[in-house]
């Protein structure tokens, strides 16, 4: 039997909410821009623990107002939500890995009619993630969520790095692997990360100028990051003075 995890059943519960009621208007009076959270992280920094981490640590702090989803987790999943919300096959998510751009399977895919421009797709995925920024109260893990928001008002950009050696260490006990087969594995993802930022957005995914808090997981625990983006959230929420204004 089939189990659907819970983190997949937390985000089409948020999308299911939101993505049926128009967004707030910001940019005017009386409409403060809801927040959100983007994570870019090296391959074994500990990006969807901390998602996870964060998600909890803000339902706490910053309880949903009533008919708003609490805030949600949306990591490697989020190709499929937006093929769902698109009413497109979800077996499309095979050609939109964030490690790579398969113009082979592109071509060859347009040409036998089983899927639509691989690039139309990928302008989707950055639109669909745009949409989940506006309506707030949103993690978004990878897929250059930081980029593909630019200018989207409300967002905390963070990201997450450690010494490769540290890295390596925890994907091998993450994939009870040899060191060896770990080190290759995190080589092989940071590169094909960096190759899909580069593809897409035309950016270097590694230049901290790009985010508000760049933090070393090695050195700072993933229970103190969590603490530290929950607090820069919280610098950062809209006074309530101000979202109530006329």
């Amino acid at each position: 039997m089939h189990l659907t995890p819970p983190v997949f059943e937390k985000a089409r519960s948020y999308l299911d909410l939101q993505l049926t009621r128009p967004p707030l208007k910001t940019g005017v009076r009386g409409a403060p821009p809801s927040q959100f959270v983007t994570i870019s992280r090296e391959c074994g920094s500990g990006g969807s623990s901390l998602a996870r981490l964060l998600a909890a640590q803000l339902n706490r702090q910053q309880p949903a107002p009533e008919g708003q989803p609490a805030w949600t987790v949306f990591d490697q999943e989020v190709v499929q939500h937006m093929l769902t919300a698109q009413d497109l096959s979800p077996s499309l998510a095979r050609f939109l890995p964030e490690d790579r751009l398969s113009e082979l399977s592109s071509s060859v895919g347009e040409i036998v009619g089983l899927h639509p421009n691989l690039w139309d797709l990928v302008q989707r995925s950055n639109t669909f993630l745009r949409e989940i920024a506006t309506r707030g109260r949103a993690i978004l893990v990878g897929r250059g969520a930081n980029f593909a928001t630019h200018g989207v008002p409300g967002g905390i950009h963070i990201r997450l790095t450690a010494p490769v050696d540290h890295r390596d260490r925890h994907m091998a006990r993450v994939m009870q692997c040899p060191l060896r087969e770990a080190s290759a594995h995190t080589r092989q993802v940071d590169a094909a990360r960096r190759s899909y930022v580069r593809s897409v957005f035309d950016s270097d995914v590694a230049d901290p100028l790009h985010y508000d808090l760049v933090i070393n997981t090695a050195q700072v625990g993933l229970d103190q990051a969590a603490a530290l983006v929950g607090a820069l959230v919280s610098l950062r929420a809209p006074a309530p003075a101000a979202a109530a204004a006329v």
